[in-house]
């Protein structure tokens, strides 16, 4: 079992993200891959790369499996036991989030947001990256890679350090209620240069809720496949809507 050294803590502090290499289970990483082609639609051929090169010929709304353009959220496998077991269960994954956190502050697993993908983008022109911060109340994020996500693979990408602006954006320590200021900083913050968190598979991001973040654009030839996952404190409804402090740590254990 891993856990944080107190350098990986402060550059965490510092940054909004740390990344922690080979912490998942590699059979239930293959288990994840193979659900994931198991709920693939007709066009996906596991075996045929070319077919993997986006954006969908036909997009889905099915909030189960969203697909549109070049990303496929596929949410369908959440809850299964399998799913908890591979991130938010992991052993060293939970034992960070508590070390991070507090031990014996974390809510029990209840399910992962599911398999996130990024499609392969061939030559569709290149876009510029914008940054935006998650709407719902969590703590702590986790993105663990399940299979290689090699440099410019669509890899979760952050903007370090935009975590100590952000949180000052918005009127609640964890809800959406942000203020006029936030679109301006949020602008800015992406012109800045952003971090793209490549890795291989079994590789866990953790983020801080309020980091700045996207997901990356996929210019290789791999499906940038990623399970995602929310912790969130015990007391998390009692203090979320309560006025951010000075001290942005002050709910953390770190």
């Amino acid at each position: 079992m891993q856990t944080l050294s107190q350098e990986q803590i402060n550059f965490f502090k510092e940054n909004g993200y740390v990344i922690v290499r080979g912490l998942l289970d590699p059979a239930l990483m293959a288990r994840a891959r193979d659900e994931l082609w198991a709920g693939a639609p007709a066009e996906l051929k596991r075996d045929n790369p070319d077919s993997w090169v986006g954006p969908f010929n036909e997009e889905s709304d099915d909030p189960n499996s969203l697909r549109r353009g070049f990303s496929w959220k596929f949410r369908s496998p959440g809850s299964n036991a399998w799913m908890l077991q591979l991130l938010a269960q992991n052993p060293s994954v939970w034992a960070i989030a508590e070390q991070m956190l507090g031990a014996g502050t974390l809510q029990e697993p209840e399910r992962a947001r599911g398999i996130y993908c990024m499609m392969p983008e061939g030559a569709a022109p290149e876009h510029p990256y914008h940054c935006h911060v998650d709407q719902h109340p969590f703590h702590l994020g986790v993105v663990g890679y399940i299979d290689f996500v090699p440099p410019n693979g669509g890899g979760f990408s952050v903007w370090p350090g935009s975590h100590k602006t952000f949180y000052y954006d918005f009127e609640t320590r964890y809800t959406s209620d942000s203020k006029e200021i936030h679109h301006t900083h949020r602008q800015e913050v992406s012109q800045q240069p952003h971090v793209d968190c490549h890795g291989n598979a079994g590789d866990v991001v953790f983020w801080h809720h309020r980091l700045g973040h996207s997901a990356g654009h996929n210019r290789s030839r791999q499906i940038r496949q990623a399970v995602l996952f929310d912790f969130k404190k015990k007391d998390l409804a009692e203090i979320q809507e309560s006025t951010p402090p000075e001290d942005m740590w002050e709910d953390w254990a770190i």
